[in-house]
């Protein structure tokens, strides 16, 4: 009896301590800065209990700890649709040149919201596949692909995130049921061995995830900047996905753990 309770004590602690952390990372989430003391009032936990969970998310690389509090990792931070299609473009064209190899015509493939995915869908414009079936959750994509012959278009309904021109909820999760890719590509916030695949939208992770469990083959879309960092959702573990494309800039020693960890990785090196 003595140790059942032990037990009990000891799982209702752990269960105590994540939900101190999800809710500080969903206040991270809404307002970019948190204070300790506002968080220990708001759950009215000691100001040191508050500390020891901000070090322990920042040890996760979830949240950066600050004096007196934390803030969302300048890292992972999302910056704005138009800003990152400016950003890292020639990386971003390599990865589309790349991920162009994979796909044959006549086949079904998925794109998603992200910039590297509407870069893919760019090199899809330019190249000579033909009959080919494309499926997107952004307007971006749509934008691209909408008047090019021998592409049959799908676009999935739902709620629109106007920033991203993302579209998401459940209508999109709903249509996506009856619908099968050959090949999905997807792009993140965050690629790390532990942590697996992340990135910043909970409403788009859902998204990902249904749609990946809907594809044939996975792929990820990651420039180097990309890795050994985390976004704040988790989309999927990193062996879930059949290939990893990314840029000649990522770090060899990094490209040696991903390739030992028997991840197929496609780079310019």
């Amino acid at each position: 009896m003595i140790s059942l309770q032990i037990e009990n004590t000891l799982f209702f602690g752990e269960v105590e301590i994540m939900q101190r952390q999800k809710y500080i990372l969903d206040q991270l989430r809404q307002q970019g800065t948190i204070k300790i003391t506002d968080i220990s009032k708001e759950i009215d936990v000691s100001r040191e209990t508050i500390r020891k969970d901000i070090y322990t998310l920042d040890k996760q690389g979830l949240v950066q700890a600050i004096r007196g509090g934390a803030t969302t990792p300048q890292s992972v931070n999302e910056t704005k649709y138009g800003k990152r299609q400016h950003e890292a473009v020639a990386e971003k064209k390599e990865i589309a040149t790349n991920a162009l190899r994979l796909i044959h015509d006549g086949e079904s493939i998925f794109l998603d919201y992200g910039t590297t995915a509407f870069q893919v869908a760019e090199r899809i414009k330019h190249s000579q596949l033909t009959n080919l079936t494309v499926i997107t959750n952004s307007t971006f994509v749509l934008n691209s692909l909408q008047f090019v012959k021998d592409i049959q278009f799908v676009l999935l309904g739902g709620t629109m995130r106007t920033s991203e021109g993302s579209l998401s909820g459940p209508i999109t999760l709903d249509n996506i049921d009856n619908l099968y890719a050959d090949i999905g590509f997807f792009g993140c916030g965050g690629v790390n061995l532990q942590a697996g695949i992340t990135n910043h939208y909970i409403e788009e992770v859902e998204v990902s995830k249904k749609m990946m469990a809907h594809c044939r083959m996975k792929v990820i879309l990651a420039d180097h900047t990309k890795f050994e960092k985390n976004a704040l959702y988790k989309t999927t573990d990193i062996d879930n996905v059949d290939a990893i494309i990314t840029d000649d800039q990522l770090d060899s020693r990094l490209a040696k753990q991903i390739r030992l960890a028997d991840i197929s990785l496609i780079s310019g090196k």
